[in-house]
């Protein structure tokens, strides 16, 4: 028969033949015929056939009516009727397949039923009905998750097997269907017997099936479905191993037209993507889609299979781009999805699987794309894929968890509560649907684990929103159980840990347990250590282990957590593609934590780069993100601390405008609302002092009320806030005068400070502000009991290590305020050293120059104020340390910065080599306009540092450099005496006093009557040097207050400070002799930091007493601090040199500046200087209007060199200080600028020797609160590498300043004899001066500006 060959050899077109036969054989027999039934029988069988060839539902739909129409006409008690029922029952049962009609499987069932019941019990076929029968049964197991649907099926499937002979040729096919069932009892209940008991069956159908049979490869096919299952049990490598090569045999042993292959190349793509999600193998993930790929496209259309695997297909394209982040992945594995829902019947068992995956995928989109759509779209699929699961099938709660998580996403992206609520509903669903005594306790446990660990996400994001602890406390308890859930090596274990750490975190930000910080990083950390370096889930927990870091900083003000926690999220930022979700959280995170350095370090850098990060997150942030709040207030903040830094206004407004819409944005019982009012108020409390608009202090004082009172008395942030509503109160106190805003502003830092553990590192904060409002209080009335309280606060601020150094400063100068003015000198003295201490951590040498000025601003006078103290307990030379330690700290920097290293190198060239290199990479200065650059090469320069103070360890462990870069002892300081004492003239309200720094040692002299007699604008110095602000903190001295040079005023600096000096210091000579007057070098500190002791003398009647006077007497020079004496001596120029014409001199001159008088003066100026040197020195090349880098380049290349141009006193930067010289523009000439800046950052080297700077105010410090670090031009050619300068107090006349000239160069001639090049420099410019001072005697502004600094 032609079927037969078909069977034989099949082929299609001999099926069609024979169904063409067939069906011609049906048409030509009588209704009534005997044998009609059995050509009926027989044409369905093949049309079956090719259904199942073709999966053409029309001839399933064909073949079902020939055997129900064979069956129809066949008697009951035919012997065939059995048989014909049973085809019947399969033909429903495919059909039922297709469309997951469940009355099909029920019809076929039943028909089923009817044959075994219909069969003998030794009938030969009964084995393979009752077969048939299980198969059916565990269908619609499969399909309504009912147990004793399952358990009958194994049950006719083992009597079928039973009656089954062991040489029998269906006895394969019969052991293949009983493994399957096993499996599936085993999927129910994880009893790995059944799972053994499905291999062991399978395995003995594949051994007994020849190789070359049609059903070998089926069998092939299910053993490694099995062993595949057994891996997902075991994790056992093997049977992964021995699954795909099952799998691979299965496909290699298929004709390539056989419909089955592409189920088979399907399985096997499955089985590559699982051992790709084991080893990361991209192979493997490429060969699973090409297998996919491949399954799909040899699948008709309309065949039943098609759904499952376009779906399969669909998962591992997302899976591929879950690696590659390649969106057109994405894209193509929804349309995939898609198109196997579309394909799938609304009633069909595994539409549900299909919608639950597509809404995934479309849920994964969304995270990429932040499309509502999309996310709208998953939540509809997965609701759909529940709605259409019973409610006690296996996977329900699996469907429930996933629409849990996109309600979740959608509450996040809307803030709609009632997604909230719904999705922990959800969750509780999931959770509760998933027994803990199941007997697949193993497999269930790691599905409970990802059920309680997303509840738990889901109650602590409700936490967030309303603050309820309790749901918080439920969030921490289903995060723990997760983690005791899942196995030590299990994949989620690493994202569980992280989520329970996020957790405690929340915890102790709400109740400050140092115990739950404590847990909360050992989580963090032990979820980022077990995750791969390429995991796409590392970034996220880097970021969590780095904020918690923060926490823990922010507690102790260990630095070490801060820096850790800042390269922690940098490098999950980094890790993290531009357009990712979560890309903005890390952004603001990084931001918080490098404002936080900021705070810390005053590095300005750090505060650019957080403003930067944070205004990143703002911008990739939708406006209806439910995050955008709180990254609004993140970058409002730190525009709050620039505005605090530069006064820069337009920072202020764009900082409450900010905060503003993040309040606005933010519901009203939000967690979060609190921080974003309390910040609010402060910034709007700034706008006050700043306008002094009251209504901002009012509004200020609401919205820090708001804060205080929807704040749990027991969160971390209260005292925060309490200490900031204090100030608020205070402020409106000194407004008004109310004493009750001032109780009330008491009372509120009195809690702020007493809810505050004694190692956070805002504790000194809160203390200077509860002791500045009890001193107000003190103030108003007289109670001792408030100053003596204050006192004890202040110098708890002072003591604590895990605060800001600037802070602690701050406590301290206000307790040494009180206790200098009761004359407690013993704990005066206490507290000034460790406030001194402090100074070098607060202007830290590892700063930029403009934050290292930021510092000091701040510090002004504090070393003055110690000395005083040390001179009232009798300690001369520790208050000659902290006068010189405590002062010149950038010079100090820059000058270590160029320390010799010749020694070093020629006895460990090797270390000197490495301190070199280390040296040049941490003071390089940033200088880029590229926010990416400028934190790549800060970064660098944080390392730099760490390993340039280690090698400097490394040094002083070496003999003879126990004391490199170490501060010199006081034997190291006098010994700078060598060549004439040094001066130190400190006067500060305390008292005011000279240190005389002699070779034998040092000693002091009270100046009584340099205060007692004081004019009143040194008074007015003296009393503002230590006010109090508004805002209880020291106030430096004024930058208004300028120091007069009438002659009044010299003769009361001659009387009351220079002649007791000079008379102490056995110099004074009622009729000197040239010959024996001896060099002094002078160094003002405190409200003596800018006298011209110099020009100190006695007027009588407009005329200048004989020989009383400072010139007459001395020598005098300058320094700023006897280390910067000590370095210049470090340059000196032989004698010999000095002696002969090789000593070169270069002349800059700027005759016409663009936008400046010209100097007629400087023409003959350079002419004089010619004139006076052309028989001694060399004279190079003049540079005429010069460029800036042409001078820095020709300064190292003579000995001398002279400027006569226009300089510029910066009253605001004196980095900015400049001598105004000339470049070429387009436009023309323009201004070229030599600051003190360019100069403090050349490299001291080559043969510069002297520096004449004939230019107005070249030595002048204008602004008063930098006077301790006498930044100025002069000092800066100092650090340039001038051993000398000449400089200027003040505005020079042109015509005097070209006479000065000519005389130096003229007296510095005639001095070429002496045998101390040093000091022919400085009495030549002392003759000069002289000379003038004898024709404008009486004019001492003419005269008396012109100083010389240095050796």
């Amino acid at each position: 028969m032609l079927s037969d060959k078909y069977a034989m050899a099949e082929t299609a077109d001999d099926l069609k033949a024979a169904i063409s036969k067939a069906e011609e054989a049906v048409a030509s027999t009588p209704l009534n015929h005997s044998r009609r039934a059995e050509l009926l029988h027989n044409l369905g069988n093949m049309l079956s056939d090719r259904y199942t060839r073709t999966g053409n539902a029309d001839d399933l739909e064909a073949a079902i009516s020939k055997a129900e129409e064979a069956v129809a006409s066949t008697p009951l008690n035919h012997p065939n009727r059995a048989g014909r029922l049973n085809n019947l029952g399969n033909r429903l049962s495919d059909r039922y397949i297709i469309t997951g009609n469940a009355d099909d499987l029920g019809a076929a069932i039943s028909k089923a039923e009817e044959v075994v019941a219909l069969t003998p019990l030794n009938h030969s076929d009964r084995a393979g009905r009752l077969n048939n029968l299980g198969i059916k049964l565990s269908y619609r197991y499969t399909r309504t998750g009912n147990v004793d649907d399952l358990e009958a099926a194994i049950s006719k499937a083992e009597e079928a097997l039973v009656l089954t002979p062991l040489n029998h040729s269906y006895r394969a096919g019969h052991l293949n269907n009983l493994g399957n069932m096993l499996s599936d009892r085993y999927t129910r209940t994880g009893n790995a017997d059944d799972l053994e008991a499905a291999i062991s069956k399978v395995e003995e159908a594949v051994a007994s099936t020849p190789l070359n049979h049609s059903d070998q490869a089926m069998y092939l096919n299910n053993l490694g479905n099995m062993l595949s299952d057994r891996y997902t049990r075991t994790k056992n490598a093997d049977d992964l191993e021995a699954a795909i090569s099952k799998a691979e045999e299965a496909v290699t042993s298929t004709p390539l037209d056989d419909s089955d292959r592409a189920m088979y190349l399907s399985n096997l793509g499955t089985m590559l993507s699982d051992r790709y999600t084991r080893t990361g193998n991209a192979d493997d993930l490429e060969a699973a889609i090409s297998k996919a790929e491949e399954a799909v496209a040899s699948t008709p259309l309309n065949h039943f299979g098609r759904a499952g695997r376009l779906n399969n297909l669909g998962s591992m394209l997302s899976d591929r781009y879950t690696r590659t982040g390649n969106a057109d992945d994405l894209d193509a594995a929804i349309s995939k999805v898609e198109e196997a829902v579309a394909s799938t019947p609304l009633n069909h068992s595994r539409r549900a699987e299909l919608l639950h995956n597509l809404g995934n995928i479309l849920s994964d989109r969304y995270t990429r794309t932040g499309n509502a759509d999309d996310l709208e779209a998953a939540i509809s699929k997965a609701e759909d894929a529940l709605a259409s699961t019973p409610l006690n099938h296996s996977r329900r709660a699996e469907l429930l968890n996933n629409l849990g998580n996109m309600l979740s996403d959608r509450y996040t992206r809307t803030g709609n509560a009632d997604d909230l609520d719904a999705a922990i509903s959800r969750a509780e669903d999931a959770l509760a649907s998933t027994p803990l005594n199941h007997s697949r306790r193993a497999e269930l446990l790691n599905r409970r684990a990802e059920l309680l660990n997303n509840l738990g996400n889901m109650l602590s994001d409700r936490y967030t929103r309303t603050g309820n602890a309790d749901d918080l406390e439920a969030a921490i308890s289903k995060a723990e159980e997760a983690v005791d859930s899942a196995p030590l090596n299990h994949s989620n274990r690493a994202m569980y840990l992280n989520n329970l750490g996020s957790k405690l975190s929340y915890r102790y930000t709400r109740t400050g347990n140092a115990d739950d910080l404590k847990a909360a990083i050992s989580r963090a950390e032990e979820a980022v250590a077990s995750t791969p370096l390429n995991h796409s889930n590392r970034a996220v927990y880097l970021n969590n282990l780095g904020s918690m870091l923060s926490y823990r900083y922010t507690r102790t003000g260990n630095a070490d957590d801060l820096e850790a926690a800042i390269l922690k999220t940098e490098e999950a930022v980094a890790s993290t593609p531009l357009n990712h979700s979560r890309r903005a959280e890390l952004l603001n995170d990084l931001g918080n934590m490098l404002s936080e350095r900021y705070t810390r370090t005053g590095n300005v850098d750090d505060l650019g780069a957080a403003i930067s990060r944070a205004e990143e997150a703002v911008a990739s942030t939708p406006l209806n993100h439910s995050n955008r709040a709180m990254y609004l207030n993140s970058l409002a903040r730190m525009l709050s601390d620039r505005y605090t830094r530069t006064g820069n206004a337009d920072d202020l407004e764009a900082a409450i405008s900010k905060t503003e819409e993040a309040v606005a944005l933010t519901p009203l019982n939000h967690s979060n609302r609190a921080m974003y009012l309390n910040n609010l108020g402060s910034m709007l409390s700034d706008r006050y002092t700043r306008t002094g608009n009251a209504d901002d202090l009012e509004a200020a004082i609401s919205k820090a009320e708001e804060a205080v009172a929807s704040t749990p008395l027991n969160h971390s942030n209260q005292a925060v806030y309490l200490n900031n509503l204090g100030s608020m109160l205070s402020y409106r106190y000194t407004r008004t005068g109310n004493a009750d805003d001032l109780e009330a502003a008491i009372s509120r830092a009195e809690q702020a400070v007493a809810s505050t553990p004694l190692n956070h590192s805002n504790r000194a904060m809160y203390l200077n502000s509860l002791g500045s409002m009890l001193s107000y209080r003190y103030i108003r009335t007289g109670n001792v009991d408030d100053e003596r309280t204050a006192v004890h606060i202040f110098i708890q601020s002072s003591q604590c290590s895990a605060s800001a150094p600037l802070l602690r400063i701050q406590g301290a100068r206000q307790a040494l305020r009180i206790l200098t003015k009761n004359s407690n000198w013993d704990q005066a003295h206490t507290v000034s050293e460790t406030a001194v201490s402090l100074l070098p951590r607060a202007c830290s040498r590892f700063l930029s120059r403009d934050d290292q000025q930021h510092a000091v601003r701040q510090t002004s006078g504090l070393a003055a104020d110690a000395c005083s103290v040390s001179l009232r307990e009798g300690d001369v030379d520790e208050a000659l340390r902290r006068v010189e330690f405590g002062r010149g700290l950038i010079l100090g920097y820059l000058i270590d910065r160029q320390s010799d290293l010749s020694e070093l190198e020629r006895t460990h060239p090797n270390l000197a080599k490495e301190y070199e290199q280390l040296r040049f990479q941490a003071f390089r200065q940033v200088d880029s306009d590229e926010p990416a650059v400028r934190e790549q090469l800060s970064r660098e320069r944080q390392e730099a540092y760490r390993q340039l103070e280690a090698c400097e360890h490394r040094i002083r462990q070496k003999q003879g450099f126990e004391r490199f870069l170490q501060p010199p002892s006081i034997e190291q300081l006098t010994a700078c005496a060598s060549e004439g004492p040094i001066v130190i003239v400190n006067a500060t309200d305390i008292g005011s006093d000279a240190i005389l720094v002699l070779r034998s040692g040092p000693k002091a002299i009270v100046l009584t009557e340099l205060t007692s007699q004081a004019p009143e604008a040194f008074r007015k110095a003296l009393r503002r040097s230590r006010a109090i602000d508004k805002r209880g903190l020291q106030r430096d001295i004024e930058s208004d207050v300028r120091l007069e040079h009438s002659t009044e005023f010299l003769s009361w600096l001659w009387s009351s400070c220079v002649k007791p000096v000079l008379q102490e210091l056995a110099c004074y000579n009622p009729s000197p002799k040239s010959d024996k007057i001896q060099r002094v070098w002078w160094i003002g500190t405190g409200a003596a930091s800018s006298l011209p002791f110099h020009a100190a003398c006695q007027y009588h009647d407009g005329r200048i007493a004989r020989a009383e006077s400072c010139f007459d007497q001395t020598i005098p020079s300058y320094t700023p601090t006897i280390k910067a004496l000590k370095n210049a001596r470090k340059r000196p120029l032989a004698a010999t040199k000095f002696h002969s014409k090789d000593t070169s001199i270069l002349v800059v001159t700027m005759p016409s500046t663009p936008g400046q008088s010209a100097l007629s003066g400087v023409a003959r100026e350079e002419e004089a200087i010619t004139e006076a040197i052309k028989h001694a020195y060399t004279i190079r090349p003049p540079l005429q209007c010069p460029t800036a880098d042409q001078v820095l380049r020709g300064i190292h290349e003579s000995e001398i060199t002279h400027f006569a141009c226009h300089g510029y006193s910066d009253l605001v930067d004196p980095s900015n200080s400049h001598l105004l010289l000339q470049k070429s523009s387009a436009s023309g000439p323009v201004v070229d600028r030599l600051t003190v800046s360019a100069l403090l950052g050349a490299t001291a080297q080559g043969r510069a020797w002297i520096a004449y700077l004939s230019a107005c105010s070249t030595a002048e410090i204008r602004v008063k609160s930098l006077v301790d670090e006498s930044i100025h031009m002069a000092s800066a050619f100092q650090v340039a590498g001038f051993a000398h300068v000449i400089g200027s107090l003040w505005p020079a006349d042109d015509d005097v300043c070209v006479r000065v000239a000519e005389l130096f160069y003229k007296y510095l001639v005639m001095c070429k004899s002496t045998a101390d090049p040093n000091q022919a420099v400085a009495a030549a410019l002392r003759k000069a001066v002289l000379h003038i001072r004898n024709e404008y005697a009486s004019e001492p502004g003419v005269w008396a500006l012109y100083v010389h600094l240095g050796a």
